[in-house]
């Protein structure tokens, strides 16, 4: 399936939230609390909106995933080792592909979405962190050469969160992104 993505819009929240809704059930089947009833929810997704920071994979017409990309990092992000320091740092949010879609590699290309946007904007680092119960995401970064670095925790989840960066300064890295 060919996927194009772009800047979501307004006129997509509802369609976004079906598929975070199909997206937190699946979690739930699968033993995660990452996601609820209660995140991410119409003000988040719709302020990314608003900011135009949430992105869009669409296929055959239809919304099949999304990523918000932007610069406001968690302040439990504080306590990191990270390993780059210059910034300017992408951080990357919400990464969700609809489990109606999944394991056609709308994740990795959502990823290197955000890895040329990021290099092209002329940021250093992409950090992130995902659910430790969340072995498809841990897999995906592990994966695609993000290093683990830490891990924070949030109030009102059992378990840990893993935190990520890729350093977008080294050759190799430039090289795949040009």
């Amino acid at each position: 399936m060919d996927i194009e993505i772009r800047t979501g819009r307004s006129e997509d929240l509802q369609v976004i939230m079906e598929m975070i809704s199909r997206c937190v059930k699946g979690m739930q089947e699968g033993g995660s609390d990452q996601w609820d009833d209660q995140y991410p929810n119409p003000d988040v997704i719709g302020e990314d909106l608003e900011r135009e920071a949430l992105f869009v994979a669409i296929g055959d017409g239809r919304i099949f995933g999304m990523i918000v990309l932007d610069q406001n990092q968690e302040d439990h992000f504080e306590t990191v080792d990270w390993k780059q320091v210059e910034g300017p740092h992408l951080i990357m949010h919400r990464l969700a592909v609809d489990p109606l879609a999944q394991g056609q590699g709308i994740a990795r290309k959502l990823v290197a979405f955000a890895e040329k946007y990021a290099f092209q904007g002329g940021y250093k680092s992409i950090r992130l962190d995902t659910y430790s119960k969340n072995t498809a995401a841990l897999k995906l970064y592990h994966g695609l050469g993000y290093e683990l670095v830490g891990e924070v925790y949030y109030p009102g989840r059992v378990a840990g969160f893993p935190v990520f960066e890729k350093d977008l300064t080294s050759s190799l890295s430039a090289a795949n992104h040009r």
